[in-house]
């Protein structure tokens, strides 16, 4: 063979190509790297406080020596950075805490070469919690080159790494402990609720949406690791990654994540390196600094875990990609074991079509829905309504807007809108920002907002779901909203300047062309600081979020509410029936006036004026869905002013302190005079002329009729917001002086700094309770006065220490931390509980009721059809657990018997701490029945007898008060004394009368009294859905007594039920679920109790292939155990649908004193199931026995 290099030197062509090859690879090599320049590089690790078999010293050699080949590094030691202990507080330990850290941790890190970023995890919380987190940021940041956050134990950070990378830093410890532990958690954060963090969570997704978003995390979003038996099935303890609160977190965390581009998850809590994705969304575990974690990723999906210790590295570059390195540490030496490119790569104009300016006139029609969308049959829209929906599909001429043709270069700046719109943020070079806001909303956007612990939009694109969404959102009309600007200008409120506007796909666009464009759009001004100096927002000095403006009244005693405005605008919301007040529809307009900062409301989000609620299926859901009362049809009046108002309602609680009904009629009479029928008709000229139709004329008549009745609307709310009052102080010292005065009038002043900053008097007769939050502060409390008809006072005195001097205690309440150090000089009631639920002031918390009314509808062999309904009255006050009070009322009727039982159960909160006080009570007609076959585990059985023949009619009734601990939503315990009454006729020749004698005491009406004791531990989750994993242990033990002088009957019982799901697969698309459950009565049935009360075996909740009870006896047990497996998942209209079947088996038996039986009853069979997006379940089933068989339909699974 001739040599390469031969041919090369002696054929000139050759080396022609030769040469053109090697220029143009050098070229793209050349290109590709200055395409692929990197913004940062960023090391993580984790667990460097565990001194089991620790490598962190070699692992942080490594990264060390690997930084110093970086330009721009970084390295994040997520969590786990203390030993066990975390940062004690007595000095001897803390001394030896920081001479570990300083060895350890701190001179290992010396030479890195970039920033160091360590997080908490767990470790960090143990032994002192948030406040010892505060300490050990100190120590930290004082004697190294590092940063600590989040800091002062707070849940969320975000820091800018490079242009193109942010991270954002999560205290996911923070979110799973028990914040009744820390009586001081969260005083120096701005976020005081899990809620606000969710919410904050998705802002910083939001306002970083353009750059690679890193989320540090101590536990991990996703994970392979093997969890062991109970901790696949969720475990007992907040670590395991299945604990029902973890799963909240996580879950919502991701879906959120999801919904974003650009987000990458990075956690250490496992111990093991992993990289892993769902839905998108990148996770990298790199926790392996110690004894390891035992992994199981699927690799024919592209998973890596590695069992061997090591770091992870994560190289972002400009471009939006990122490249992840593993590497395993052994001897000394690291070693790159796996690497994965994650391509995030934003969209470029060439990739995209679009229009160009010759394309297109100055106008251009288009509808916001097709025609076929807005088709609907004659039942639909008799059932759901008209609605505006043929508004939505007709055609209007709207000006065409590029946007590079509005002043000073405006560009397309960033990808935003809420829970139903789609907005783009458009910017010029003066910092200017508009919106335009596509007009045809999202219904996947919606049904996500609904379903918060799991991704769903990519999965319910197309579906009956999303057509109903969509077609309810034909309630609103889609232009009527445009003329509320020209409206608020007559009536001086503060407002935007929307337009209807079309938009073509264009250059200007640029990668937004993929989501945005050729549709109809609002174009308006951004309600934000960079246009304060617009007139329809005040020309102010700033422009601020509610959030912010709820910081700045409470930290600032010179802060105020403009709340003549404020009341203004919200007559306004009735006035044009937009119920959508939420406090994201509000931005604050600042004016320094006379050393005083005042805020000065701006609605904005206009889209739910004028709704049309017209079908009857709205109002029927209405009863059972009390969410859905805010949703009122536009009319001369509002029909309900309280659940109008049901989203403002919090708000106004805090923002309208000391006006009098005077003040909201002067505001009403000012609209009222001030909005004649010429501004409205000039108001809505202003909308398209293809707009102004019979649906505009049909508006603007209803709203000039509500606009006569505006001060009854106002007088109405006014009555209800009156009745529960809230004061609440700064976090300054300050001193609250509560005078009672005669005639029910309760006098109420807050002084600062010797300076009067509230005053206010409130009536009995219009104010019924009043909650007064000292907030932060070493407060001083007192009440005085001998004034008669006191109003309800409960008095929150909030962090630090506070006096309280009442010398007039009548229907005062002080409520207060219990680990505190208050004074307490002449107080009569007082709760002092660590509960943060009711020491914490919470914005969004209101004090209000709901009633939901429900059909119920069941069918079983042996009952026959079930007919019924149920009415639950829930009040929510300051004390919940989760509720303040619920009374359930149901009646059901049974047509296999003409029966009719009627229940009622009750529950109030807080009784004592985590204790509430519960009333249960039955009463059954007299032919209501329940089945008697005989006493034995062998009694015979006749299927040719009608089923008749063993129903027994028996009237009942009980009463059972109960002491109920709940600790979390997956754990209760009780005590419940009860006395109860049964009579069984025998008026009939049916077994019962035949098998005892008819002088016996069964036939005698008999009472008992009795007590139980409960404990119920259950983390399965609804069973209505698709329960993948979980546990439930339940023991009940109980005593029983005859009341009665001629009978005797008294035995003692108890109950121990265990039942698991266990997933045979980690996604739970095949489970196991077994139940198993016994019942022993210590006494001798027929002697010391009666049949009604004898363990029993048989029906839908035991033995499936057997009819209801039966088997009877002193002793019972089954055992049933399912094998669940979703075959397969598909999208249909409606929604994605998980079909499955299972197969089942039940065993058990019964045992009486005397009885000669070892036969094990058995029942088999399965069935075929359909359920639609984990939330609800059709299960129709088919079991047989020796006996008999049964088909069986549940909503759901029993076990």
């Amino acid at each position: 063979m001739r040599n390469y290099f031969t041919q090369i030197k002696e054929n000139p062509k050759f080396l022609l190509i030769f040469s053109s090859i090697l220029f143009f690879f050098t070229f793209s090599a050349f290109a590709q790297e200055k395409d692929q320049e990197v913004s940062k590089t960023i090391y993580f690790t984790a667990n460097t406080g565990l001194e089991k078999e620790s490598k962190t010293d070699e692992i942080l050699s490594e990264i060390v020596k690997s930084s110093q080949q970086d330009k721009d590094a970084a390295i994040v030691v997520i969590g786990n950075i203390t030993r066990k202990d975390g940062y004690p507080k007595n000095k001897k330990d803390r001394k030896k805490e920081e001479d570990f850290l300083t060895n350890s941790l701190l001179n290992p890190l010396k030479n890195f070469n970039g920033n160091v970023i360590f997080t908490p995890g767990k470790n960090e919380w143990n032994k002192g919690g948030h406040k010892n987190i505060d300490d050990l940021e100190s120590f930290l940041q004082d004697n190294s080159k590092s940063e600590f956050w989040p800091n002062d134990g707070c849940p969320i950070e975000r820091e800018s790494l490079s242009d193109e990378v942010e991270l954002v830093m999560i205290d996911s410890q923070w979110y799973i402990e028990n914040w009744d532990d820390y009586p001081y958690l969260n005083n120096k954060c701005e976020l005081k609720t899990r809620e606000q963090f969710f919410a904050q969570f998705k802002d910083e997704l939001k306002d970083e949406q353009n750059k690679t978003i890193i989320v540090a995390i101590h536990h991990p979003v996703l994970s392979a690791n093997r969890k062991g038996f109970f901790g696949r099935m969720g475990g007992f303890s907040n670590q395991a990654y299945y604990n029902t609160q973890m799963q909240e977190l996580v879950g919502r965390l991701e879906s959120l994540a999801s919904q974003f581009e650009d987000v990458i998850f990075v956690s250490g809590a496992h111990k093991n390196l992993q990289y892993l994705v769902d839905d998108g969304i990148p996770q990298i575990i790199s926790g392996a600094s110690g004894k390891i974690e035992k992994t199981r990723p699927e690799e024919d999906k592209g998973y890596f875990a590695s069992n061997k210790n090591g770091f992870a590295k994560l190289i972002a570059y400009k471009d939006g990609n990122s490249l992840v390195e593993m590497y395993e540490v052994q001897d000394g030496k690291s070693t790159l074991v796996y690497t994965k490119e994650i391509t995030r790569k934003k969209g470029k104009l060439e990739d995209f079509d679009y229009h160009t300016k010759d394309e297109f006139g100055s106008t251009y029609k288009a509808s916001i829905y097709t025609e076929e969308e807005t088709d609907k049959s004659n039942f639909h829209e008799w059932a759901w309504g008209d609605h505006y929906r043929d508004v939505y599909s007709k055609k209007i001429e709207a000006p065409v807007l590029f946007i590079d043709t509005l002043p000073n270069n405006m560009k397309a700046s960033r990808a935003g809108g809420g829970n139903q719109s789609r907005t783009l943020r458009i910017a010029n070079d003066e910092g200017r920002e508009y919106n335009i806001r596509e007009l045809r909303k999202s219904a996947v956007r919606f049904i996500q907002s609904t379903i918060q612990d799991h991704y769903v939009v990519d999965y319910m694109r197309n579906t009956l779901a999303e057509d109903i969404v969509l077609d309810f959102y034909t309630t609103a009309h889609p232009y009527a909203p445009f003329a509320v600007n020209g409206l608020s200008k007559n009536l001086n409120i503060y407002h935007a300047n929307p337009k209807v506007v079309y938009v073509p796909k264009q250059k200007a666009l640029g990668r937004f062309n993929e989501s945005y464009g050729d549709k109809l759009y609002m174009l308006e001004e951004h309600v934000g600081d960079e246009n304060k100096d617009f007139e329809t927002f005040g020309n102010s000095d700033d422009i601020i979020s509610t959030s912010d403006m709820l910081l700045e009244i409470q930290d600032n005693k010179d802060a105020r509410i403009d709340e003549d405005e404020y009341i203004k605008a919200r007559i306004f919301d009735m006035l044009i029936g937009d119920w959508d007040r939420h406090q994201d529809q509000w931005r604050w307009s600042k004016f320094e006036e006379d050393g005083k900062d005042i805020y000065k409301p701006i609605p904005r989000d206009r889209d739910q004026a004028f709704p049309k609620y017209d079908g009857p299926i709205i109002s029927l859901l209405k009863i059972g869905v009390p969410a859905l009362r805010v949703m009122q049809n536009y009319e001369p009046t509002i029909k309900n002013t309280k659940w109008f108002n049901l989203a403002g309602y919090p708000l106004d609680k805090n923002f309208i302190n000391t006006s009098s009904w005077e003040d909201w009629k002067k505001q009403a009479l000012y609209i009222q005079n001030n909005l004649s029928d010429e501004d409205i008709d000039n108001a809505f000229a202003e909308l398209p002329k293809d707009t102004q139709d019979e649906t505009i004329d049909q508006i603007k008549k209803t709203l000039k009729l509500r606009r006569e009745n505006i001060v009854d609307i106002t007088k109405d709310y006014f009555t209800y917001f009156k009745k529960f009052e809230t004061v609440i102080g700064t976090n300054e010292d300050n001193k609250f002086l509560i005078t009672r005065k005669d005639n029910g009038i309760t006098k109420i002043e807050i002084e600062e700094d010797n300076e009067v900053i509230f005053s206010n008097e409130y009536d009995a007769k219009e104010t019924k309770e009043i909650w007064v939050y000292g907030l932060d502060g070493d407060d001083e409390f007192k009440v005085e006065g001998d004034g008669n008809n006191p109003i309800k006072l409960k008095i929150l005195g909030g962090e630090e220490n506070d006096i309280y001097d009442f010398d007039r205690k009548a229907k005062t309440k002080v409520y207060d931390y219990k680990s505190k150090n208050n004074t307490f000089k002449n107080v009569g009631s007082k709760r002092l509980t660590d509960s943060y639920e009711i020491n914490n002031y919470d914005p969004t918390r209101k004090k209000y009721s709901s009633n939901v009314v429900l059909p119920s509808l069941g069918f079983d062999p042996d009952a026959g059809f079930k007919v019924g309904l149920s009415n639950t009255f829930t009040t929510y006050g300051l004390a919940r657990n989760p509720f303040s009070t619920q009374h359930t009322l149901s009646a059901n009727y049974f047509s296999a018997t003409q029966g009719f039982e009627f229940n009622y159960y009750g529950e109030f909160a807080h009784i004592f701490y985590n204790w509430n006080l519960g009333l249960d009570a039955k009463y059954t007609s007299a032919n209501y029945a329940i089945n008697f076959f005989g006493v034995g585990n062998g009694t015979s059985y006749d299927n040719d007898i009608d089923k008749d023949f063993n129903r027994v009619p028996i009237k009942q009734w009980h009463v059972a008060p109960s002491l109920i601990y709940r600790k979390n939503s997956t754990m209760k315990a009780y005590f419940k004394p009860s006395i109860e009454s049964y009579e069984v006729d025998n008026s009939f020749n049916d077994f019962v009368s035949n098998f005892y004698d008819e002088n016996n005491d069964i036939f005698e009406k008999q009472m008992y009294a009795g007590a139980e004791v409960g404990f119920n531990f259950n983390n399965k989750g609804s069973l209505i859905g698709y329960p993948r994993r979980g546990m439930e242990l339940d023991l009940k033990a109980g005593y029983k007594s005859s009341i009665n002088e001629d009978y005797d009957n008294q035995f003692t019982y108890l109950n121990p039920t265990v039942s698991f799901v266990y997933p045979i697969h980690e996604s739970g698309a095949a489970t196991i679920a077994t139940r198993a459950s016994a019942d022993f009565i210590l006494g001798d049935l027929g002697e010391d109790y009666e049949f009604y009360h004898a363990a029993s075996v048989g029906g839908n909740e035991s033995l499936r292939g057997f009819r209801n009870d039966r088997f009877l006896g002193e002793t019972s047990f089954f055992h049933s155990t399912d094998l669940r497996v979703g075959i397969t998942k598909f999208r249909t209209n409606f929604v994605p649908i998980r079909l499955g079947v299972t197969g089942g088996f039940d065993y058990g038996r019964v045992w009486v004193e005397g009885e000669d039986s070892n036969k094990i009853h058995t029942s088999y069979g399965g069935s075929v199931f359909l359920n639609g997006f984990n939330a609800f379940t059709a299960n129709v089933g088919y079991y047989l026995s020796d006996e008999d068989n049964r088909l069986i339909f549940t909503l759901g699974f029993r076990f």
